[in-house]
């Protein structure tokens, strides 16, 4: 028996009929997956700027009205109802209110979510940093480790970093240098990661050579009879300023024979950056200590080129010319307490150059001197205990690593 027409005409409606309703339903489905994804969008937009405007009530002081923001946002991230860039915005105002639990679970959500998220490892170095603050050390060395293990090497510099704060907050202070000095070699040459793993390499080598802690570099002199501590100095090529400072001396301080002193023997030499007002500290691992530097004015550019250290003056006489002899102490004295000679080591040098202090520290950073390099009175009566007559001192335009050192040594170590 065969089909009627009016069969295969039913058959035709039937199926049409099940196919747009099919066609129906997957378009109600994506209606509803889209505007629930604008809305989410809209909602997270919404969300960020409320976090802002909390943001510059917290910097105004305005911490209740700021808390009627925050609030309700965190019972929303508890619920896990806000993504990723959301939280950490919101982490940023609890550290600020100084509930870093809170932060730290903020950053731990936006952590857990942000798998296979190139952003990962920079939320994870925050997560690491504030932990930190919180006290929870081994908890934050964990995620630094991770992120050197797993990350891109673009971020294994603040990694490190980070294991220098954590071993510095636990007064492991020469692995923690040690940390520094390998987050300066991974860095960029003065990025802002380099800046930051060059300030802490500094603070840490300064405190380290004069504290009477022994490091893998210090040595012990014996005191022998007749010694004092100018000719022991004089014989071990250190300064008077070391000697005094990493043994607790005096410096007419009376010695016994037998008595037992720490010193580092460092050969120093120093760089000094004329387009950024820096002062290179180096000796043969490389960076030593970065200070700011003021500068020659226009006009009176600081002379490119080489000279060594000459006698040193602690609490130097200014001979102001056309006024004569200023005193040491008087307020109008340039040099304020420390003046280093450079003397020139090429022809055509000027020979009235040198580092020194400043009555006007406001100045440092700029160029406003005669020629000399002046620092702030802190970091002047540093160096001077740092480096001995007959440094060498170069003064170049712009100072880079050296080019024969290996490609990721970045601290300015020499080749």
């Amino acid at each position: 028996m065969t089909r009627s027409k009016k069969d295969f005409g039913l058959v035709k409606v039937v199926v049409i009929v099940f196919l747009s309703i099919v066609v129906l339903f997957w378009a109600i489905q994506y209606l509803k997956i889209f505007s629930k994804d604008t809305a989410l969008d809209s909602s997270d937009v919404k969300s960020q700027d409320d976090i802002k405007l909390a943001l510059q009530l917290l910097d105004q002081g305005k911490k209740e009205e700021a808390a009627k923001i925050i609030d309700p946002l965190i019972n929303l991230a508890r619920q896990g109802r806000l993504p990723t860039a959301t939280l950490e915005l919101l982490a940023q105002t609890e550290k600020i209110r100084e509930n870093l639990g809170t932060a730290i679970d903020l950053l731990q959500k936006a952590y857990d979510t942000s798998e296979n998220q190139p952003d990962r490892p920079r939320i994870a170095i925050e997560l690491g940093e504030t932990m930190l603050q919180a006290g929870k050390n081994d908890e934050a060395a964990a995620i630094f480790r991770k992120v050197i293990d797993s990350a891109p090497a673009e971020f294994h510099a603040p990694a490190l970093a980070g294991l220098g704060k954590v071993h510095k907050a636990q007064d492991e202070l020469i692995a923690a240098r040690d940390f520094f000095r390998k987050a300066c070699s991974k860095a960029t040459w003065g990025s802002e990661e380099w800046e930051k793993a060059a300030k802490e390499l500094g603070d840490l080598n300064v405190a380290l050579i004069f504290s009477p802690q022994p490091t893998p570099e210090s040595m012990i002199y014996t005191v022998q009879k007749g010694d004092t501590l100018i000719n022991i100095g004089l014989k071990l090529n250190t300064t008077l300023g070391l000697l005094t400072r990493a043994n607790g001396l005096s410096e007419n301080a009376t010695l016994s024979v037998g008595q037992r002193l720490k010193y580092t023997p460092k050969d120093f030499y120093i760089v000094i950056e004329r387009s950024k007002c820096r002062l290179f500290l180096m000796d043969k691992d490389g960076l030593f200590k970065m200070y700011v530097v003021g500068l020659g004015m226009p006009g009176h550019e600081t002379a490119l080129g080489k000279f060594k250290i000459g006698n040193k003056q602690k609490d130097p006489s200014w001979f102001k010319p056309g006024e004569g002899e200023i005193p040491p102490g008087d307020p109008r004295n340039e040099l304020g307490t420390r003046w280093m000679p450079l003397i020139p080591l090429e022809e055509g040098l000027p020979t009235d150059l040198g580092i020194h202090g400043t009555i006007r520290p406001e100045t440092v950073g700029g160029y406003y001197s005669h020629g000399c390099a002046r620092l702030k009175r802190e970091d002047v009566e540093e160096l001077y205990d740092l480096v001995v007559r007959a440094t060498p001192v170069e003064i170049v335009e712009t100072f880079q690593p050296s080019s024969e050192a290996s490609p990721q040594d970045n601290t300015g170590a020499p080749s």
